[in-house]
């Protein structure tokens, strides 16, 4: 019996082994690594709401409560490099934004916001919280946290050229989304949160210290040392939110810290996988000229922008073959003089005497955006461009009709031949949409005054225009809508989402009586309660040579646009539809802050590109 017993142990404890997941195949041991540490990270987490919860059951102070939140908030902030890269979909449900959302494939089921953000305004927002309301919440938290810890299989997530990756993103979310107070609105404790992102990075980068210091001892000694000053700098600062010097910080101690992460990645051989990606994963920091690829916008390889459809895509731009009139192209109103827009409140239908109901958006990097049109109704460049052309009132065309046209024309029939050699019909309606995308594409241009200072340059920015971007960041929060870099709603990190918001623009400029505009926006298209008013949030970038502004040209300038912001926007003129998403709450710039983030705003003009 006991010798059954002895043979029967070791296989016994293989499976329990097994079955507990610590059989680890070879290869894995620095996965298994992070794997206890997220594992740690998360019951810390769980703690800490599970004490959140408890105050609140016995209705502790709302001091109390308060800094329990803090604590929380905190912890959540050190997992938070893992769980924001590694578990976007649950994250949604911990610090998603306190606004209703939908999936774009359902859009009639509305999604309630759940997470910190929530709890934050229930706790920061009133002098008196509801408890019950408050623990219903955290609870729903608590299981959140509790799928994160008993997920399946996960170690093998934490490859270690994810987990650096991860590092980047933590860098690039804390200066976008972190700093800006878009993840902390109300409680505005974004900076001492960002302290906390950089004690979860360094305990990662700790876990790599034997291999890192295999390679060369002095990559962790200058990485951990970025780090140190970085979070020190954070927890010296004696400003407040609003006054905290965010370009410094980015410039002197947050850029240098994601420099360093990808050099370090590079120089372990931690290659990336080959696949199109929106952010360059090689790309030392996120204002690199290389930061953005251009392909991740585009349709598959066989779509891809080449030389030849570019100039095709110019040529087609500028010629009215394709309107019904023959005598308007995308050129007509889309004028790069002016940044491709029209400098027009809203332009002339084809008739000439009608007009259309929407300004005509500026074409500058308009690539970068996952959702075409003030609707956001398409996704594609090339979706975008039939709508137009086979609208009746801005071009009244038809591209199956414009295939002969092009054919009979010696120029094009050529080509198109060059442009789409690998097709057995060159000219067909989808090849001169995607010409015409193509040659959009090419618009980018990310090397504004700007941008040349976030590289290196300081001589680029005066002290107003610095001013401005602090503010921009800060106090006016135009930063949690227009994010930096590309200042659009292209949503960091992942930089497949781009948002829309209810701002309640009114009709006309008026100050007393206003009326809220009609035009219902991306609700036409969806039918979602929800999205009533709601417009796509465009680029800043040649903002200043763009004028006027709004989905119906309604402010003629940027003065007009900042002191409907300062206001409150809709809230301010008692015009706000239920479905306002832009905080009612005034701003509280002054004249020579107000000043400062247009001077700034100024700084972003670059029309040095492909025209």
């Amino acid at each position: 019996m006991l010798k059954k017993w002895i043979i029967a142990a070791p296989i016994a404890l293989f499976f329990l082994v097994l079955l507990n997941g610590f059989l680890i195949p070879a290869g894995y041991d620095s996965n298994l690594m992070v794997d206890k540490y997220y594992l740690a990270e998360l019951q810390t987490l769980k703690q800490k709401l599970q004490a959140l919860k408890q105050s609140c059951e016995q209705k502790q102070s709302l001091a109390i409560l308060q800094q329990q939140f803090k604590n929380a908030r905190l912890s959540y902030k050190e997992v938070a490099v893992l769980t924001e890269y590694f578990n976007v979909y649950e994250t949604k449900y911990l610090n998603g934004p306190a606004l209703k959302r939908v999936e774009d494939d359902n859009p009639q089921v509305i999604i309630q916001p759940a997470g910190f953000q929530v709890v934050e305004e229930k706790l920061f927002g009133t002098k008196h919280p509801d408890h019950a309301a408050l623990t219903a919440e955290i609870n729903n938290m608590l299981h959140t946290v509790e799928r994160l810890i008993h997920e399946p299989d996960r170690i093998y997530k934490f490859k270690e050229f994810s987990v650096f990756d991860a590092l980047r993103a933590a860098t690039l979310r804390m200066i976008t989304l972190g700093i800006s107070g878009f993840d902390s609105p109300v409680a505005q404790y974004s900076i001492r949160e960002a302290a906390s992102t950089i004690n979860g990075m360094q305990a990662i980068i700790d876990l790599y210290r034997p291999e890192i210091n295999k390679k060369d001892e002095n990559l962790y000694t200058r990485l951990s040392k970025k780090l140190a000053a970085a979070k020190q700098y954070l927890l010296n600062s004696r400003t407040s939110f609003n006054q905290f010097n965010r370009l410094e910080f980015i410039t002197k101690y947050a850029n240098p810290i994601s420099n360093a992460i990808v050099e370090t990645r590079l120089q372990l051989g931690f290659e990336m996988p080959v696949e199109l990606r929106p952010v360059n994963p090689d790309a030392l920091n996120i204002f690199e000229g290389n930061a953005f690829d251009v392909r991740f916008f585009s349709p598959n390889d066989r779509y891809h922008p080449t030389p030849e459809r570019i100039e095709l895509g110019r040529r087609l731009f500028h010629d009215p073959i394709l309107s019904g009139s023959k005598d308007r192209s995308c050129g007509s109103c889309h004028q790069p003089q002016k940044a491709f827009a029209d400098g027009l409140p809203v332009a002339l239908a084809i008739d000439n005497k009608t007009k259309l109901t929407r300004n005509t958006p500026g074409l500058w990097n308009t690539v970068f955006q996952t959702k075409q049109f003030f609707d956001s109704r398409t996704s594609t460049l090339e979706n975008q461009l039939s709508a137009v052309v086979h609208n009746p009132s801005e071009m009244q065309g038809s591209l199956q009709e414009s295939i002969p046209l092009l054919q009979q024309h010696p120029v094009y029939a050529q080509l198109f031949a060059k442009a789409y050699s690998n097709e057995k019909d060159v000219i067909t309606q989808y090849n001169i949409a995607n010409a015409i995308a193509s040659y959009i594409r090419s618009l980018v241009a990310l090397n504004a005054r700007f941008d040349q200072y976030m590289r290196g340059d300081t001589t680029k920015l005066s002290t107003t225009e610095k001013n401005g971007f602090n503010l921009f960041m800060g106090k006016a929060k135009c930063g949690t809508c227009h994010f930096m870099p590309l200042f659009n709603g292209l949503v960091p990190t992942e930089f497949t989402e781009t948002e829309s918001e209810v701002l309640g623009v009114p009709a006309a400029n008026l100050k007393k009586n206003a009326v809220l505009d009609s035009d219902k926006g991306k609700f036409d298209f969806t039918t979602a309660t929800i999205h009533q008013f709601a417009f796509k949030t465009p680029t800043l970038r040649n903002i200043a040579l763009t004028a006027p502004y709004m989905h119906n040209g309604v402010f003629a300038t940027l003065e007009d646009v900042m002191e409907f912001y300062n206001d409150g926007g809709g809230s301010g003129l008692k015009i706000a539809p239920e479905t306002q998403t832009l905080p009612a709450d005034k701003l509280q710039l002054t004249g020579k802050e107000t000043k400062a983030v247009i001077a700034f705003m100024h700084a972003l003009t670059d029309t040095s590109g492909r025209k």
